[in-house]
């Protein structure tokens, strides 16, 4: 018997995925060769080619025996790459991660250093996937990034906090994880609103709060982004309503732009 191993995450770089259903014909097509899968540690779905099948007995401790041998051979770079890119329910509309980015040009790199941040961005993400620089991977993706964050550019910042706090090319450190996670979501980034959330849900680099995860999820679904949604309503069935009515005031108070309930009648043409 014969079973289908699943890829690492490519947003936390976890390898706890299962397989995960097609939202539509549309999306299958559009993916020759890809299956869907979504990460058990962190909700994220994402599409990736499915690893080749492992029998079992002697070939399969042969089989893990070259995937060891192949991961210390590519080294944190490899592994890096996992972080580039709801829990259950498939129909949440999560954000997809390619498993592959196209290498930067000469250009990009001549404007990374001269100063463009965009383009630091672009070359610290791609320091992540190239295994041939091994452990020296880590240190240039932050040494890009981290001219990209200085420069506010919000995706370096969240970029740099998910690195500190996955510990995948440089030393994990939830204190920095916090501070650039939180830069981001400053910011207005919603995707690192949504991961100050995943950091005050599981207390890492803060003190545990469900209330608090439920506020930035609460403002980054304000915003449409669909994981905001989905950690959201998960984490909402774990509070009281209390709790509940607490999150959703203080989720008001900070987006103050929201339009309030008309208190009077409305006037007719």
């Amino acid at each position: 018997m014969s079973a289908r191993a699943a890829p690492c995450c490519p947003e936390c770089g976890a390898s706890r995925c299962r397989e995960s259903r097609w939202r539509s014909h549309e999306e299958k097509l559009s993916h020759p060769g890809g299956h869907p899968y979504r990460c058990l540690a962190c909700s994220h779905r994402f599409i990736a080619k499915p690893p080749a099948r492992n029998s079992s007995g002697n070939s399969q401790t042969g089989t893990w025996a070259t995937v060891v041998a192949a991961v210390l051979l590519a080294g944190v770079g490899l592994v890096a790459a996992a972080l580039l890119a709801g829990e259950d329910d498939d129909s949440s509309g999560t954000t997809e991660t390619a498993m592959q980015e196209a290498p930067p040009t000469t250009s990009t790199l001549e404007a990374a250093k001269a100063g463009d941040p965009e383009a630091q961005y672009r070359i610290g993400r791609a320091a992540l996937l190239d295994a041939s620089h091994g452990k020296a991977a880590g240190a240039e993706a932050v040494h890009w990034l981290s001219r990209a964050a200085a420069s506010g550019h919000s995706g370096a910042m969240l970029q740099l906090g998910k690195l500190y706090r996955s510990g995948v090319g440089v030393p994990q450190n939830y204190e920095y994880a916090e501070k650039w996670v939180r830069a981001s979501a400053d910011a207005g980034n919603t995707d690192g609103m949504v991961e100050l959330g995943r950091l005050y849900r599981s207390g890492l680099g803060v003190e545990q709060n469900a209330v608090t995860a439920y506020v930035w999820f609460n403002r980054a679904a304000a915003q449409m982004n669909m994981d905001g949604v989905h950690e959201r309503d998960n984490i909402a069935l774990k509070l009281s309503q209390e709790e509940l009515k607490a999150a959703q005031a203080e989720s008001v108070a900070a987006e103050g732009n929201l339009a309030l309930p008309i208190s009077g009648p409305v006037a007719q043409d």
